[in-house]
């Protein structure tokens, strides 16, 4: 994607682990991600078919996974922040983006969004990388 879709909303979690491990975790998330993809992603047509290609990163920093769909163009963009006064933790933001195409997309998007589903979805993201980076 050349330009980057409007902001839509940010979610955060602090992590008792390092910038590094919590890193690894945002990866092995990543890649889960990306490999298994998702029946909602082909459903909707999405390219790439399993809903997301990594499109920046910066190590230990950033992660930006973008995609598009019939009905929207998208970014989930991972940044970590080391959090001193609070020991060894991290702070990880997930800041989604995306533009709506059309009516149709003008409906997605309010489906998505009042559904809760989309919040959901995030949240359930970084849960589970909090989840990955305090076990290893």
């Amino acid at each position: 994607m050349t330009s980057e879709p409007a902001h839509l909303d940010d979610h955060h979690v602090l992590i008792a682990a390092s910038r590094d491990r919590v890193w690894q975790a945002v990866l092995d998330h990543a890649e889960k991600i990306r490999r298994r993809g998702r029946p909602i992603a082909w459903i909707l047509g999405a390219n790439p078919p399993n809903g997301f290609v990594v499109t920046a990163e910066e190590p230990g920093h950033r992660l930006d996974l973008s995609g598009r769909h019939r009905y929207a163009t998208y970014l989930l963009r991972f940044e970590l922040t080391a959090s001193p006064e609070q020991g060894e933790s991290t702070l990880l933001v997930a800041r989604s983006y995306a533009d709506f195409q059309g009516l149709t997309g003008r409906a997605y998007r309010a489906a998505l969004l009042t559904s809760g589903g989309h919040v959901g979805a995030v949240r359930l993201i970084l849960h589970a990388v909090r989840a990955s980076a305090t076990t290893r």
